[in-house]
Order: structure tokens, then C-alpha cells, then sequence
């Protein structure tokens, strides 16, 4: 992640290539090339049956990049892709691309078995990965129904299938087998993509974690926010082709989102957090208001470390500045802007206000049973429209991918 005070341009997206056990493999290079061309970046990784057929260094010197064909890494590794290679490059990626998909590869991708680095790579993807697979086998195995059965399930899961064509096999038989051309697979590959990244040129502002109001040296007022809601809203903005600035309270480090294209901005109160935001807020396009800032912080605070008093001890507090509110009021039309409403008694009521007070364009209400926790229930309101979307009990990543869909569909074309 970048710390510093200079825009950060967002990287071209992550294409990663899994190689199946196919004579098409061959093809699987000139794939590559092409995506390479495309001005992509590009992983590849193989099955060892794969590497008797196409060797990775041919991979290796087509993307610049080195090729993944080891489960298990070496006593000496120290990077993550070299510790973690079936989650790494595949956490990052903007699309999978598996080809030839074989007879094997498609039962074991269908039924999320991992015995394998292309398979267990595809159990590493998050959610919003593009996912193609380019069937090729000779035309008796394909039409087994066992093996359109396994393609239908992957097609189910959300997985994109391209081919396989008609024509002569290398076995000498012909029918329906064929691996796609290879810049048929590409064109599908950069549509999907595109209809992948409805954020790109997009500046997205998003405020996360707590804030901490200091009453002494070693003691403060804070919440249970652990920065989760907004790790998964920046990482999936990223990916999604936004320039994306992280304005973020103190979180775990591992609640910080790693991506070239986010930067963030550490704070700790909410006086902060403002003072960080303010600058930010006229050039953004979507601003999410994901913290949970402390609504109050102490009048005073003790330069030392304040003793126990046995008569007790009474605090002064003063309201803190309502950051939605502030910022908001200089809000432009081409402006989206999303709050949240952490509220347990008249939940939609309460909403609704803090939607027209703050100037917000949507709210997200949930529960205090969301700080913390994966997942959470969560109802969508706008200021267009009077009535409320429940959503349900959603993993966290999942519902920034919805969010962002619905803020991406509020947002005015690009001039």
C-alpha cells in the first residue's frame, strides 16, 4: 500500500492463466502473448501435467513473471506468493482464465477439490474474480454426460464458459472439443473485464475503522469497529478499476486493504479523520462513510496518566463534528455519497433522518451485532426512493460488491 501524499496511478489488472493437461496447452502461450499485449499483467500457474506438455519457462518468459507450479513452498521462502502460491497471485487477480480446461480439471473445479495448484488457486479467488474456462478434450469425452454435468456446475457457480469449437482434433477424430482460438478467448476475456470494472476512472473516498478519543496518555473512548466493512469496500473499489483514498481509524494491521491502487491515510480521532477527509472530499466521486466515529470525546485531555480515584470519576464530553454532515454540505450533483446507521431502537425511522439530515444519497442500516463480526443484515435506502431493500445476512466482501454496484448505478456517465 502506498503512504504517500502522491496519487498513486491504479495498475493495469491481474490476469491469472491456469494451465491445464491438454495438447491445446501450446495455445495457452499464444494466449498469453495476447493478454500481454492488451496492456495486462499476467500470473500464470500449471498442473505438473500440464508442464509435460508447454515448460513454465516458455510462461516465464512470455509474462515476465514466475510461474507457479509447486503446492508446497520451500523451508527458505519469505514472500507471500512463495509461502501462500494456492492464495497468491489468485487474492489479487482480476480475472482466472483456465485452459485447456480438461475432463479432470472441470470434476475437480466443479466439486472444489484442491489437489492441484490451478484448482486450489480457484479456491483462493474472491468473489468478484472474473472466471472463465476454455473446455478442450477430444469430442467421445466431452459429451459425456458426466462431464456436461460438471461444466453445467461451474457455469451455476458463476463461471464464465468459452467454447470448445467444432473441428479436427490432434488425435485425428473431429467434433465439438476444440480449444477456442486464442483471440476469440481474449475478446471474451477483456469484455468480461470490462463489465467487471464499472469504477474505472473513479475516485472513491472511504472512511474506516473507529476513532479514538483520548481522556490521558494510556486512555481513551473507542467502539468495537475492527476495520473489516471497509478493507472489503476498498479492496473490492480497487479491483473494480478505482483510484481509491483510505482514510482509516486504528485498526489491526491486517484490517489495512493492500493494493496498489488504494492509499491510505491513518487517523486515530475523529477530529482527525475530518482534517485527512476534508482535502479528499471535492475530487471523489463516490464517498463511503464506513467509520464508526465516536459521537462524543472528552472536553479535556490530562497531559498524564490520571490516578484512581476512590470517590469515582466524572467526565466531561463534547460533541464531536458530524463528518457526513460537514462534508456532504459541499457535495456536487456528479457526487455519490453513502452513509451507514448503526441503530438497535426504531431502526428505518432513524435512518431515513440520518439520511436527509446528513445530505446523503443512500444509507445502510444494521445492528450493533455488525461490529466485529464477518458478516451482518443489512437494508438499503436512497434519497430517490421511499422504499427500503432488505438485504439479508451477507459475508462483509459480499456486500461491497453490492454496495459498489448499487453507487456505480448512481453514478453519471463519464464526460
Amino acid at each position: 500500500m502506498s503512504t504517500s501524499e502522491q496519487p498513486v496511478a491504479a495498475p493495469a489488472p491481474l490476469i491469472l492463466c491456469g494451465i491445464g493437461a491438454g495438447i491445446a496447452a501450446y495455445k495457452a502461450a499464444e494466449v498469453v502473448s495476447l493478454l500481454r499485449g492488451r496492456g495486462l499483467r499476467v500470473r500464470v500457474c500449471m498442473t505438473p501435467g500440464a508442464q509435460a506438455f508447454v515448460q513454465p519457462l516458455t510462461f516465464q518468459a512470455l509474462t515476465g513473471e514466475p510461474v507457479a507450479v509447486n503446492m508446497f513452498c520451500a523451508p527458505t521462502a519469505d514472500a507471500r506468493e512463495a509461502i501462500y502460491p494456492h492464495l497468491y497471485p489468485a487474492a489479487d487477480a482480476a480475472a482466472y482464465l483456465v485452459l485447456p480446461a480438461t475432463a479432470d480439471l472441470l470434476a475437480k473445479l466443479a466439486h472444489g477439490l484442491a489437489d492441484d495448484l490451478v484448482c486450489a488457486s480457484a479456491l483462493g479467488l474472491p468473489p468478484t474474480v472474473l472466471k472463465v474456462f476454455c473446455p478442450a478434450m477430444n469430442h467421445t469425452m466431452w459429451t459425456q454426460p458426466i462431464v456436461q454435468e460438471n461444466a453445467a456446475r461451474l457455469r451455476a457457480a458463476g463461471w464464465l464458459q468459452v467454447g470448445p469449437a467444432d473441428g479436427r482434433m490432434a488425435c485425428g477424430t473431429s467434433g465439438p472439443g476444440r480449444l477456442t482460438e486464442p483471440d476469440e478467448i481474449v475478446r471474451t476475456v477483456m469484455a468480461g473485464l470490462d463489465a467487471g470494472r464499472p469504477l474505472s476512472g473513479r475516485r472513491v473516498l472511504i472512511l474506516s475503522g473507529p476513532t479514538r478519543e483520548w481522556l490521558d496518555p494510556v486512555r481513551y473512548l473507542s467502539n468495537a469497529s475492527s476495520g473489516r466493512l471497509g478493507q472489503a469496500l476498498a479492496l473490492t473499489a480497487a479491483r473494480r478499476g478505482a483510484q481509491v483514498e483510505f482514510v482509516t481509524g486504528p485498526v489491526d494491521p491486517a484490517r489495512w486493504p493492500v493494493h496498489p491502487a488504494v492509499r491510505a491515510h491513518p487517523v486515530e480521532t475523529a477530529e482527525q479523520m475530518l482534517t485527512a477527509a476534508t482535502p479528499l472530499f471535492p475530487a471523489s466521486d463516490v464517498i463511503i462513510f464506513a467509520a464508526a466515529v465516536a459521537d462524543y470525546a472528552p472536553r479535556t485531555t490530562a497531559p498524564c496518566k490520571q490516578s484512581k480515584s476512590p470517590t469515582g470519576l466524572t467526565l466531561e464530553l463534547r460533541p464531536n463534528p458530524d463528518l457526513p454532515a460537514t462534508l456532504c454540505a459541499g457535495k456536487q450533483p456528479h457526487q455519490v455519497a453513502v452513509g451507514f446507521a448503526l441503530q438497535d431502537t426504531d431502526p428505518l425511522p432513524q435512518a431515513r433522518e440520518k439520511l436527509a439530515r446528513k445530505g446523503l444519497d443512500a444509507i445502510v442500516l444494521n445492528s450493533p451485532a455488525a461490529l466485529n463480526a464477518p458478516a451482518a443484515d443489512y437494508t438499503y435506502l436512497t434519497a430517490r426512493d421511499s422504499a427500503a431493500e432488505t438485504w439479508g445476512l451477507l459475508e462483509k466482501t459480499d456486500f461491497a460488491a453490492r454496495l459498489l454496484d448499487r453507487c456505480a448505478a448512481l453514478l453519471p456517465p463519464l464526460s
